[in-house]
């Protein structure tokens, strides 16, 4: 956790200076939070349905390659997440982007024993703009780690647990 945060601290502070053309905003949208749980070739899956919200800065290294640090808080029924993805962004043309990148999840519900709350995701998605100003994104995350604790009670289960995330929202830059 404390690495994720130095990384995303690192992302919005120390690359601010690599460019002149950096901008900050904020983005809003929907949210599927899809989690499954596995062992022994079973496996119970569920998906809720909410809303995101948050703070995007966009830093321009060249003018096809950018890095974009987000923090979003998400809610989907009764599970509240923090992300904080640091993604690159590969300009196709002046108003397309693809975006690729880490991205760590931090669930804010009560710590359940043998669940961790912080999980990594790898995810992919596009970034258009509409106006100088405003933008649609859409991207899904991956989790790459597993959410079920190495604890005396699930040892030797092979029980794992991951969170994906769809997201599709609007954004406007300052």
């Amino acid at each position: 956790m404390k690495k994720l945060m130095l990384m995303a601290a690192f992302a919005v502070f120390g690359l601010s200076n690599v460019t002149a053309q950096s901008q900050f905003g904020v983005m809003a949208g929907y949210t599927n939070i899809s989690a499954k749980v596995s062992a022994q070739g079973s496996s119970v899956s569920g998906d809720e349905s909410g809303f995101f919200v948050g703070g995007v800065a966009d830093f321009g290294i060249s003018e096809k390659f950018h890095i974009q640090p987000e923090v979003l808080y998400a809610k989907a029924n009764e599970a509240s997440f923090l992300y904080i993805p640091i993604l690159a962004k590969f300009m196709v043309s002046d108003a397309f982007g693809i975006l690729a990148g880490p991205q760590g999840n931090l669930s804010l519900e009560e710590k359940t024993n043998g669940v961790n709350s912080f999980g990594i995701d790898l995810t992919f998605g596009a970034n258009y703009k509409i106006t100088q100003n405003f933008f649609l994104e859409a991207r899904y995350g991956f989790e790459v780690t597993n959410r079920i604790a190495n604890s005396a009670e699930f040892e030797g289960s092979g029980i794992k647990g991951k969170v994906n995330t769809l997201q599709v929202g609007l954004g406007y830059m300052f």
